[in-house]
């Protein structure tokens, strides 16, 4: 049975599904739906009321308007500031008395009265009374002379204390009491006292009534409104009549409500939307959603089994959509200083050059549509953008990004300063202030970048240009630790770092990408480095005396302790990819070949333990690097004496690495490998080339 239930088991259809895949593919597809989604109505919704940016109420007016003729029209501004004044006429309606809070408060007087008639009553000591009279009349503000009076008054004067607090609470809750008018009511309270009482007896009687009296008619609320609405109701529509020539508004006055209103009357600016602009807006921002998917489909194969770095750049369309979409709300003035160039940026440093101009583009034009569905912005958007990205094209230097940002800063300065001209209402204080924001966008353009950077490498394993200048530099305590535990291999890697460098620039793949990695490559070897033939002296092999596998797995080992070393340094992936991958598949020859040897046949060798794990190399620069890796120690072994030699050695190691299929998964033309190829051929020539013998000159 366990055997059946086994085999069902292995034949279950289920556990062939790529279950993470499937989860990967569905967590892509919702993200991008609904940032889709989000962006279009950020760029669709309308945010105004139609009027031009000039003419909005609260803000001055840019020139002075006279009417062109007469003009009578019923104004809505007039008819609801008359119909507010009426209704703020109707005084507040409240609630007739409750009775039942005044019975109720009369009751709680009644029992308390009682409650002391009953301790008068009692044969007990006069302090013990007095004790527990204080009890019973916390609530009370009673002084120890008036609780002692209550208990020590003879009958006839305690029959009318009582009678009278009875009735003087009782008359008082008959009348309406609002809460305002509580202090009122109690200042009053002592005149309303009978006159048979002595004035310490009717002090007492006010202070057995005062906490007793409480509100009993609140607001009406709903009778208040409805009284309101009639009065609102009652007012006519209120005419206003502007005569031929009157000024409706004068520059620099504050616009208002209702000389919006005459300007909207005679037709001088737009009422309100059209009701087809959200639609329109909507389709185009969809349109360019489609756009941006398909984009990022295209520029990112690997978008279902990596979705991390297009989910990135969803979420940063969607912050700088919803960070324009708000200035546009609350702050339109500063809307020439919006940062839009540090879109681009960030998308060229992640993604690179082509695909930003692509995706700035459609920034661009969302841009133009939430901004003022002008050209203007749009131009400034893209102009911003494309510059920064061309001169980020090469990212070395933090020089580079600064001139970038300063770039971006001085087109949409230009631009801005041109769109302030031509609308015909500007100024020399205009201009400067339109030609500073301009500027101010280059600036924050550079500090989002700049942190846009470090949040995209820790949150989204990111590789920016300035995390690989980080990484390059000799000071990184990694490439500190190989130098002092194994120089040769450091002397190495900085050998495969130029290699691999050079034939990057020759084909176009990423040269400081491919620098960085090989830098990295082999920081596994200083874990054990007595184990690697350059860092040994005296000739001294450690791997005669070990068995061929032990040797092997030893050799091995160093693309498993890279790997550690780089996730404690915290590398990031594609760095990390170096290491997995430049020797790829291959095999360990050497220790091989003793196995075979001590064997005697090559069916008895496992092969598969003296290679490496892989991946192959999946990227121009990790194929670049395993070729360089390959390359400097062929040559370092064979020292070539002539170029041809030379020639021969790559030539070799190219087609090793060939035939094997270690490149097959690389994005490598036979063009590229031939630029590969001279790159190295010029760098190697450029190290052995021929030098002068100087005649020995005797010290004296």
């Amino acid at each position: 049975m366990s055997h059946a239930m086994g085999g069902e088991s292995q034949h279950n259809p289920l556990r062939a599904i790529p279950w993470g895949r499937v989860l990967r593919t569905i967590g892509w597809v919702s993200w991008s739906l609904t940032t889709g989604v989000l962006m279009v109505v950020l760029v669709a919704w309308p945010i105004n009321n139609g009027a031009s940016p000039a003419w909005q109420i609260g803000q001055a007016a840019p020139q002075t308007i006279f009417a062109p003729y007469e003009l009578q029209y019923p104004s809505a501004v007039l008819t609801e500031r008359a119909r507010e004044a009426a209704a703020a006429q109707v005084a507040p309606i409240y609630t007739s008395p409750d009775p039942r809070i005044a019975r109720q408060q009369v009751e709680k007087l009644r029992q308390s009265l009682e409650g002391i008639g009953q301790l008068r009553a009692e044969t007990l000591p006069l302090e013990e009374k007095i004790r527990r009279l204080e009890q019973m009349t916390r609530d009370y503000d009673l002084s120890p002379e008036q609780r002692l009076r209550l208990l020590t008054a003879d009958s006839s004067r305690w029959e009318l204390i009582t009678g009278e607090a009875l009735r003087l609470l009782d008359q008082i809750m008959r009348e309406p009491i609002r809460e305002d008018e509580v202090p009122a009511v109690l200042q009053e309270l002592p005149r309303q006292v009978t006159a048979r009482l002595t004035e310490e007896e009717a002090s007492l009687v006010v202070h057995l009534v005062a906490p007793l009296i409480v509100p009993n008619s609140v607001l009406d609320t709903e009778a208040t409104e409805a009284a309101r609405q009639r009065a609102r109701e009652a007012v006519p529509p209120q005419i206003r009549q502007i005569r031929a020539g009157e000024a409706i508004i004068r520059q620099g006055d504050i616009l208002d409500a209702l000389a919006l209103e005459a300007l909207q009357q005679y037709g001088l600016i737009s009422p309100a939307l059209p009701g087809h602009l959200p639609i329109a807006r909507g389709a185009i921002a969809g349109l360019g959603v489609i756009g941006l998917l398909l984009l990022l489909q295209r520029l990112v194969p690997e978008v279902h089994e990596r979705p991390r770095r297009p989910l990135a750049l969803l979420g940063l369309f969607l912050l700088f959509t919803l960070s324009a979409r708000l200035i546009t709300v609350f702050a339109p003035e500063w809307i020439w200083a919006f940062p839009t160039a540090a879109l681009g940026m960030l998308i060229a440093t992640g993604m690179g050059t082509m695909p930003a101009l692509l995706l700035s583009a459609i920034w661009s034009l969302w841009f133009g549509l939430i901004a003022d569905r002008t050209p203007a912005f749009l131009a400034a958007s893209l102009l911003a953008n494309w510059v920064t990205i061309l001169m980020l094209h090469r990212l070395e230097r933090f020089q580079t990004l600064l001139m970038a940002g300063l770039s971006a800063g001085a087109f949409t300065s230009l631009i801005g300063i041109a769109a302030t001209v031509e609308s015909g209402s500007f100024s020399p204080l205009n201009l400067l202030v339109t030609g500073g924001m301009g500027l101010l966008a280059g600036a924050l353009s550079v500090t989002i970048a700049l942190i846009g950077f470090i949040v995209l490498g820790a949150l989204f394993d990111v590789t920016t240009p300035l995390h690989l200048l980080e990484l390059a530099r000799p000071t990184h305590p990694l490439l500190q630790q190989l130098m002092v535990r194994a120089p040769g291999t450091y002397h190495h890697t900085l050998m495969v770092a130029n290699l691999a460098e050079q034939a990057a620039l020759r084909i176009g793949a990423d040269p400081l990408l491919a620098r960085v990695g090989a830098l990295y490559h082999d920081i596994g070897k200083m874990v054990r480095p007595y184990l690697f033939v350059e860092n040994q002296v005296n000739g001294d092999n450690p791997h005669e005396q070990m068995d061929p596998y032990a040797s092997a797995q030893a050799i091995l080992r160093h693309v498993e302790d890279g790997l550690a070393l780089a996730r404690r340094y915290h590398l990031p992936r594609r760095v990390r990819a170096f290491i997995q991958e430049h020797h790829g598949t291959l095999c360990v020859t050497i220790p091989y070949h003793r196995a075979v040897q001590e064997a005697g046949d090559p069916g008895k060798v496992d092969r598969a333990a003296f290679c490496y794990r892989g991946p192959r190399p999946r990227s121009k620069e990790t194929a670049i690097v395993m070729l360089a890796d390959g390359c400097e120690a062929a040559v370092r072994a064979a020292r070539p004496k002539d170029p041809q030699e030379l020639a021969q050695i790559l030539e070799r190691v190219f087609q090793e690495r060939i035939q094997a299929g270690q490149l097959d998964e690389a994005p490598l033309t036979m063009q590229d490998l031939q630029g590969i190829r001279e790159a190295f051929l010029q760098v190697f020539q450029g190290m052995f080339h021929p030098r002068l013998m100087y005649p020995e000159t005797p010290f004296r």
